[in-house]
C-alpha cells in the first residue's frame, strides 16, 4: 500500500519505433583495419536483434538488441584517430564528430563485449538510435524473457542470417544448438526436415512451437 511506501510498476514489453524497423544508413568503421562499408542499420519488430545488411553483403549481420547499448558524443568509447577522422570524410581535428558517431556495446556479459563502431550519413540519426537502443538494452521484461520468447528469439536469428536464395542453412541450426547437435538432428529428422548440414530449408512460421 502507498502508506507503507510500496508502488506498483507497471513493466511494458520492449516496442521497436519505425525508425529502427524501417533502418536507418550508417557507415560501419573499423579503427583496427581502418574499413569503413555503408550499411542499412536495422532492428527486427520483435526488438530481438539489431542487423545491418550492405550492398556486398549476402546475409545479415546481427548481435542481440537487449544486450547492446548505444552509446554516441562523449560518451562514445571510440574516438576516430585522425587517419580514421580522413577515411570517414571528416575535417580537421577541431571537426564536431558527436552528432555522427554511434558505439554499441555487445556481448554476453561485461567482460566478453564488442564494440561496433557507426557513423550516421544524416544529420540527427544517432541522437534517436542511441536513445532507442538503450531502450531496448534496458527494458526488464526483455532481460527475464520466456523460455517461447526466447524459442522466438533464436528463430528470428535464423531467418536474418538466410542465404542469398532466402532459405535457412541447415548447419546454422546445427551452429546455434551446438552443445547437442544429435539431440537436433534428431528434432530435425522427427519435424520431417533434413537434417544434413549441406542442405537449406526455408523459413516457414508455422514450424516455430508458439504457432498453434
Amino acid at each position: 500500500t502507498a502508506g507503507l511506501g510500496l508502488h506498483a510498476l507497471q513493466l511494458e514489453p520492449p516496442t521497436v519505433v519505425e525508425t529502427l524497423r524501417r533502418g536507418s544508413k550508417f557507415i560501419k568503421w573499423d579503427e583496427v583495419t581502418s574499413s569503413r562499408n555503408l550499411v542499412t542499420l536495422r532492428v527486427d519488430p520483435n526488438g530481438f536483434f539489431l542487423y545491418w545488411t550492405g550492398p556486398n553483403m549476402v546475409r545479415a549481420d546481427a548481435v542481440p538488441a537487449h544486450s547492446g547499448l548505444g552509446l554516441c558524443g562523449d560518451a562514445s568509447p571510440a574516438r576516430p584517430d585522425p587517419k580514421i577522422r580522413e577515411v570517414l570524410g571528416f575535417g580537421g581535428p577541431d571537426a564536431r564528430l558527436e552528432e555522427k558517431l554511434m558505439t554499441v556495446v555487445a556481448g554476453p556479459d561485461p567482460v566478453n563485449t564488442t564494440f561496433l563502431n557507426f557513423m550516421a550519413v544524416q544529420d540527427d540519426t544517432v541522437k534517436v538510435w542511441s536513445e532507442e537502443l538503450f531502450k531496448l538494452a534496458m527494458n526488464i521484461l526483455a532481460q527475464n524473457a520466456s523460455r517461447n520468447t526466447f524459442l522466438r528469439k533464436a528463430y528470428t536469428k535464423l531467418k536474418l542470417q538466410v542465404n542469398q536464395d532466402g532459405r535457412i542453412p541447415v548447419k546454422n541450426i546445427l551452429k546455434m544448438f551446438s552443445a547437442d547437435k544429435k539431440r537436433v538432428e534428431t528434432a530435425l529428422e522427427s519435424c520431417g526436415l533434413n537434417f544434413n548440414r549441406g542442405c537449406t530449408m526455408l523459413p516457414r512460421e508455422p514450424l516455430c512451437p508458439w504457432h498453434s
